[in-house]
């Protein structure tokens, strides 16, 4: 049987790199003896990982379905962390694995496409809707994150949310196993070659350090777990390995997996930057600020304030059942995350 050929999407990117850097590190004998290849968008990155000996593979975007499905039938399983809101392109990446089986003898490693997602499809509205505020507790053991979801997309369409369903259907149709990651507000610094740095708090702190204060939306009382990126990319260790050596993995009653270790609310986000702020030098006081959602829509969500509202003051709390029933175990701290963001205040005056 010849080794398992992976494909990365999204490998020049924060999770996508630093998830490519935990397997080629990893001692798991099966995930070591895999072969590995990256899609990316630019000829510097395509030459750099050519020279650590990964094939690349070039393309300008994931719109050209055609391709991205071509691409994806030469592989066994692919780790896309590149799109979590283009549901064409996992489609077409699923349909890509399905071709791809049907020309394998059947011993071959069985098609499966790994999913970055996010839990703001989860969230709330609380400015805008506060009928939707939610203080529930999601388990991927125990409900069902699909048939929520499903309610909340005929509620309010959400690209990310679209897209997780998506990979469910397409991949029960063209039977393909999919396992979708939701992760939370990640943070740490990467390890990939090229993006190192998380999108939520760097953002925030940036409007922090212009502001003078760090800002929150409303009352600031919506609650979301954080993960630190390396205990996320242990996750996607451990879930390779499993399909790999062809383990039971254990769902719920559809194939979402939450990896969360700790949390906060946004406004116990506001005053951990303050305080990481004034240690950096870059905040001269521990004040910090409510903003209304218009405001926040223009600093932080390029006009969208949709997207304002579930990704910087929504509720999304999850409880990671499965990766602890299957041995996850998260490794970093509160003192981990509370340093993590005074890194980011010092990266941030230093850049």
């Amino acid at each position: 049987m010849t080794n398992p050929k992976i494909l990365i999407t999204g490998a020049s990117g924060y999770v996508g790199g630093t998830v490519l850097a935990q397997y080629l590190t990893s001692t798991v004998p099966e995930i070591k003896n895999a072969s590995y290849s990256v899609l990316v968008r630019k000829q510097e990155q395509a030459d750099q990982y050519a020279s650590q000996g990964i094939t690349p593979y070039l393309l300008a975007g994931l719109e050209d379905q055609d391709a991205v499905q071509q691409l994806a039938s030469q592989f066994d399983i692919v780790v896309h962390a590149a799109d979590s809101t283009n549901a064409t392109a996992a489609e077409a990446l699923i349909y890509g694995l399905r071709d791809g089986a049907q020309q394998k003898r059947a011993e071959a490693t069985p098609p499966c496409l790994i999913h970055l997602s996010g839990v703001s499809s989860l969230g709330d509205r609380p400015v805008s809707q506060p009928s939707t505020i939610i203080s529930h507790e999601f388990s991927d053991k125990h409900d069902d994150i699909y048939s929520y979801m499903k309610w909340r997309e005929s509620i309010n369409t959400y690209a990310q949310r679209k897209t997780d369903l998506a990979v469910i259907d397409a991949g029960e149709k063209a039977g393909v196993q999919t396992y979708v990651i939701k992760a939370p507000r990640i943070y740490g610094r990467g390890t990939g070659l090229f993006n190192k740095k998380s999108v939520h708090i760097p953002v925030l702190i940036g409007g922090a350090i212009a502001a003078g204060q760090p800002e929150y939306i409303a009352e600031g009382a919506g609650v979301w777990d954080d993960v630190h990126v390396l205990d996320l990319a242990n996750f996607y260790e451990l879930l390779l390995g499993k399909i790999l050596k062809k383990e039971y993995i254990p769902t719920g009653i559809k194939p979402f997996f939450f990896v969360q270790s700790i949390r906060h609310s946004w406004k116990e986000l506001a005053v951990g930057m303050a305080k990481a702020g004034i240690q950096s030098g870059a905040l001269k006081g521990e004040e910090t600020r409510s903003i209304g959602l218009s405001e926040a829509t223009r600093k932080y969500g390029s006009g969208d304030t949709g997207l304002t509202e579930v990704t910087f003051a929504s509720s999304s709390v999850t409880k990671a059942d499965l990766a602890t029933e299957m041995g996850w175990v998260s490794e970093k701290t509160e003192e981990d995350f509370q340093q993590s963001l005074l890194d980011d205040f010092e990266a941030a005056i230093s850049s």
